[in-house]
């Protein structure tokens, strides 16, 4: 058995289909000066060539999944990136080397960017650079692989890593389930696969040196691990299971459009985050009520330029307009200086997520930080928009924040530009000195949003992407539920609406614990995620989650807590954590009760 990370839940059980995605064989070569030129041209008709491949891809994705085109267009970005580009020429010019070596050094040193990138959901973008990258290797090389395409029966396939043109051309209907080497839970291919139901475990290292082709294995996308010639008792527990959870996706979706309100009549709105508008169009299906986190760092990140106003403007008026009348909260510009962002000067950190990153990096750098606001604000005629302030340690940041927003209101007044005077602003609570200090926040905010991910990270001091320490990264520790508790009775006392966004936000076993912590009005998470939740929140009252919360406040270890709420959750909601029951046990008259 080899464990790996669930990227696309459900069960697979089929023949193996190994790929060959091996890296090239990338020689050095030295030019002579009048080749350069040349060499330049082969490079820019490889990209062009690989743009082209792109849009084929693209027009293929759109008859598949409408948030698998997001990714797309990340690609297509990412092929007129000006630094990847530029950086290429430049060493083929100055040191007179093949294209090939050329931009295998340029991914170097982006990769060595990526992997001080302290956001886990940014620094899972690096296997799609590579992937970008490789295209263009392959059409420089002339280099021709095998395809997917060309499956004729039903298989799983088994590779290092796959690429836009794998996931569109391979047979969907053949395509039982995909195991992956490398890969994390916001690359192209998990996305992708979550969109189809295809199940997928990735990131199970050397895993193609293990099977061959014609293996037996089954792929589990719910535990994350993959079994190689199962014996058959193992075979018939696994289909069980892979039965089970087929029906309980297909029951989940059944009643999406009912109201999330508790048996006692607790309504919780459950919103989406999102980073692009085109996923728009996925939300309704899995009845979000809002966005309660649009993150805005891939605008930056993924330009030749910095964006401007008018472009900002024209994004965020998109998603105002296509989610209108439903409220949508916009986090300003959370990246730091170990991101790459264009027309910025780029100083190493040696520690990037204790350095200038989120509020801090706008504050001192007024002028991108005004041209968001001033976009924002614009935006704002068109919808329900709310600005959010990431990465807030201090009042004075809010204080300088709000400065800087009053200054962009008189601008546009000064330009006759119409807003939304009465805009409401948040604040992220992240960092443990806004948690300790939140009364003295709540004064200056109209929200707040809880950002689990980084609070549990620097409450712990635990870095939850270091193989070494991850496990002690722990979401139900002691600590952070104190400190949970802390913030919402705050919010409660000012009378201001709190959210989390973070991950524990779209975790269905810890719904009913965040509830009973506090007053907890919104939960905002991936959007696969909100069904789940929502079924949990509509068959308890906020009495049984309040229950359960005292219960685990007075519990001091995470072993206690985690044991406690998982036989709770279990004991309460079969169909959702105890995936080998029998459909008949999963919905029983009992179980099944709606509101």
């Amino acid at each position: 058995m080899f464990k790996g990370i669930p990227l696309s839940k459900g069960v697979a059980i089929g023949k193996a289909h190994l790929l060959d995605r091996s890296k090239f064989c990338i020689i050095k070569r030295k030019l002579a000066p009048e080749e350069v030129e040349g060499e330049i041209k082969r490079f820019r008709n490889a990209i062009e060539m690989a743009k082209v491949q792109m849009q084929e891809i693209k027009k293929r994705a759109s008859k598949v999944a409408d948030k698998y085109a997001v990714i797309l267009d990340t690609y297509t970005l990412l092929l007129e990136d000006d630094v990847l580009v530029r950086d290429t020429i430049e060493n083929i010019k100055n040191n007179q080397l093949n294209a090939e070596w050329a931009i295998t050094e340029t991914l170097e040193k982006f990769t060595k960017l990526f992997n001080n990138i302290n956001d886990e959901y940014l620094k899972g973008k690096k296997d799609d650079l590579d992937l970008v990258v490789h295209g263009i290797l392959r059409n420089l090389i002339g280099h021709s692989q095998e395809t997917l395409s060309d499956i004729t029966e039903p298989v799983i396939i088994v590779s290092h890593a796959l690429s836009p043109s794998d996931t569109i051309l391979m047979p969907k209907s053949l395509v039982l389930g995909m195991a992956t080497e490398v890969g994390g839970k916001t690359s192209h291919v998990a996305i992708f696969a979550s969109a189809l139901g295809i199940p997928l475990v990735g990131g199970i290292r050397d895993l193609t040196s293990k099977l061959n082709t014609g293996d037996r294995i089954i792929i589990d996308g719910i535990e994350g691990t993959v079994i190689v010639n199962p014996p058959q008792e193992q075979l018939q527990h696994y289909q069980k299971k892979q039965e089970n959870y087929r029906r309980y996706e297909q029951k989940l979706l059944e009643n999406i459009d009912q109201p999330t309100e508790t048996l006692d009549g607790c309504h919780i709105r459950l919103q989406a985050n999102i980073e692009s508008p085109h996923e728009i169009k996925s939300l309704r299906k899995f009845g979000a009520e809002g966005i309660g986190l649009y993150r805005t760092e891939f605008l930056y990140l993924m330009a030749q330029n910095l964006p401007t106003e008018n472009e900002l403007y024209e994004t965020f008026k998109k998603v105002a307009q296509g989610m209108d009348p439903l409220p949508v909260v916009i986090r300003t510009l959370d990246i730091g200086m170990d991101k790459h962002i264009a027309d910025f000067n780029h100083d190493s950190e040696s520690n990037p997520a204790l350095g200038l990153r989120g509020i801090r990096m706008s504050l001192a750098h007024p002028d991108l930080f005004l041209s968001q606001l001033k976009a924002i604000l614009r935006a704002s005629l068109y919808g329900q928009i709310k600005i959010l302030y990431p990465m807030i340690s201090s009042v004075e940041e809010i204080v300088e924040a709000n400065e800087l927003l009053n200054s962009a209101k008189d601008e546009l007044r000064k330009r006759q530009v119409p807003f939304n005077e009465d805009i409401l602003v948040g604040a992220m609570i992240e960092t443990p000195a806004a948690a300790i200090c939140i009364d003295h926040i709540l004064k200056e905010v109209d929200f707040i949003s809880i950002g689990t991910n980084d609070l549990i990270q620097y409450l712990l001091a635990v870095d939850r992407t270091n193989e070494s320490v991850s496990h002690l990264y722990q979401p139900l520790h002691p600590s952070v539920l104190k400190v949970l508790k802390d913030v919402f009775d705050s919010a409660k006392r000012f009378g201001k609406p709190v959210c989390i966004c973070g991950e524990l936000g779209g975790d269905p076993l810890a719904t009913v614990l965040l509830l009973g912590l506090g007053d907890l009005q919104e939960l905002s998470m991936e959007p696969h995620s909100i069904p789940k939740v929502k079924k949990v929140i509509r068959k308890i009252s906020m009495e049984e989650a309040r229950q359960m919360a005292d219960h685990v406040l007075g519990l001091t270890s995470t072993e206690e807590i985690n044991q406690y709420v998982t036989a709770e959750m279990r004991s309460r909601f079969p169909s959702d954590f105890d995936r080998d029951m029998t459909f008949e046990e999963k919905m029983s008259p009992v179980e099944n009760n709606s509101k």
